[in-house]
């Protein structure tokens, strides 16, 4: 039998109750090809809890290693699609060898496509890593281990394994088909009725090439997934799983011609979308189907928004300023819940360009409706292969903690005379700009139970003794009947937490 993980965030501020989509396409996709191999998926969070602590993460793997010395496993596939995986990865894939030393672990997503190099040096655990999207390599891995024969061959594209020191890579492979998409299989999960939301992609990947995102590593183009196939998916998820809420994950969201099918199978759809792409004149169409809309808006600023290569030119930056009105507005006018993503402190910004964002962000609250908005603003990361990072070593008066991929590495001072206490000062003073009305909250509830909840406060003594899955409150159930009893609990925590939900990430960081 072969298993596949999803490994838990760090960031609890990033945790959804959705299942692990990424790694169940790939799954679905081995088994519709080879429906007599057994394959089981777990996904860390849902099936043993959130560990809050280390005392918590020890009793997870105690546990974890138990069902695998049952399972007995040829092979172990993980997922790491985010950076705050990424240690908690190799901790998994170092407990599985000392299990079992002749398990075959290979691993996949954005983070191990663009860090290979670092993972192989952190570890001897990893056979083989995948390197852009996982189907077809995934299924060959599966197919000669069953056989009982060694993956590491040359006749798989994009692969990256380590012998004697030396890092080896095979030709990148085509771009996978999506009419070979296969129907996602909620068997192949430990506990499919316990999840809250249902996650699905319309389309993979992004040409835009925003130089603060990895899309472009795995994925430079958007291929749409056949409507045929969306079709069929969701009526089957329906069927299987207890959700109604939608999470869509595209990277550039334009799937709009399928709001009728949502509304036909009673789905609410949440979806992030680029100011310059959604057109305001359709919201008053979907409004009764949309949960939450979610726009990368990032900065009002120019000079920052060609940094980022978030707009072309004079002309596009004024047309992305005001379709971001328009779709504020519009979203305000029919009650539609909004969160507005930005960055603050970004290698170049100086004062002007964040007073600049202020002042636009303090026009644009002033449309405030009932559903409401959040202006979910942070500090500025840069990691090591990156377009990011390339920009931030070019400019000359940039500080940023140059610690690693599996660091924070926060941009401390963008420009000469921009100080890393001024850039938190305007963050907080944007996201007080924030609307929390009732509907606002209730959705954020549905999707993000921890959003901007800090760390510590989860093990509050305010939250109820059946949210934890052991006597010392050390691992949080994320189970949907646990999350139901814990949403009542949040009022109280935001209102003892408020100063520090508008703080630094690391303060939603889990101290495991």
């Amino acid at each position: 039998m072969f298993l596949f993980i999803e490994p838990i965030s760090k960031n609890t501020g990033m945790y959804v109750p959705a299942y692990p989509l990424p790694i169940l396409e790939i799954t679905s996709f081995i088994k519709i090809n080879r429906p007599d191999i057994e394959i089981k998926v777990i996904s860390v969070a849902m099936d043993y809890g959130l560990p809050l602590n280390k005392d918590g993460k020890e009793q997870i793997s105690r546990e974890f290693s138990k069902d695998l010395a049952k399972l007995k496993p040829k092979g172990v596939g993980i997922s790491c699609t985010a950076i705050s995986q990424a240690e908690e990865v190799i901790d998994i894939c170092n407990l599985i060898k000392k299990v079992d030393p002749d398990i075959f672990i290979f691993l996949g997503g954005y983070f191990p496509t663009i860090y290979y190099e670092e993972i192989f040096s952190k570890t001897t655990a990893v056979d083989l890593i995948v390197l852009g999207e996982g189907e077809e390599a995934s299924l060959k891995i599966v197919e000669l281990l069953h056989m009982g024969k060694n993956p590491i061959t040359e006749d798989i594209p994009g692969i990256a394994w380590k012998k004697n020191g030396q890092t080896y890579l095979t030709r990148r492979g085509k771009r996978f088909d999506l009419a070979k998409k296969a129907l996602l299989n909620l068997d192949l999960l430990m506990q499919p009725r316990k999840y809250d939301i249902l996650p699905y992609a319309f389309s993979r990947g992004c040409s835009y090439g925003c130089n603060f995102c990895m899309e472009e590593f795995i994925r430079p183009h958007r291929r749409k997934v056949p409507s045929e196939i969306i079709h069929n998916d969701l009526k089957n998820l329906m069927d299987k799983i207890n959700a109604h809420t939608l999470l869509v994950s595209d990277a550039l969201f334009k799937s709009f011609d399928l709001f009728p099918l949502l509304r036909s199978l009673g789905m609410k759809v949440n979806f992030e979308s680029r100011c310059d792409v959604l057109d305001p004149s359709i919201i008053s169409g979907i409004a009764d189907v949309c949960g939450i809309i979610a726009l990368g808006f990032e900065s009002a600023s120019y000079s920052t928004l060609r940094r980022m290569n978030k707009v072309k030119n004079k002309s596009h930056y004024e047309k992305y300023i005001a379709n971001t009105i328009a779709i504020f507005k519009e979203a305000a006018r029919n009650e539609i819940p909004m969160v507005i993503f930005m960055i603050s402190g970004y290698p170049g910004d100086t004062e002007k360009d964040l007073k600049e964002s202020l002042v636009f962000i303090q026009n644009l609250s002033k449309y405030k409706g009932p559903g409401g908005h959040i202006f979910k603003v942070g500090e500025c990361h840069v990691y090591p292969k990156t377009k990011i990072y390339e920009l931030a070593v070019s400019l000359p008066d940039v500080v940023f903690d140059d610690d690693g991929v599996f660091g924070q590495n926060i941009v401390r001072q963008p420009s000469k005379n921009l100080d890393f206490g001024t850039i938190l000062d305007y963050n907080t003073k944007i996201f007080k700009l924030s609307n929390y009305t009732q509907k606002i909250n209730s959705a954020l509830l549905n999707i993000m139970p921890f959003f901007r909840l800090p760390a510590r406060s989860l093990r509050d003594d305010a939250i109820p003794d059946p949210c934890f899955k052991d006597n010392n409150r050390s691992i949080f159930n994320v189970q949907g009947e646990s999350l139901s009893i814990f949403r009542k609990s949040v009022p109280v925590l935001t209102e003892k937490y408020k100063k520090l939900m508008s703080d630094q990430r690391n303060t939603r960081i889990l101290p495991l």
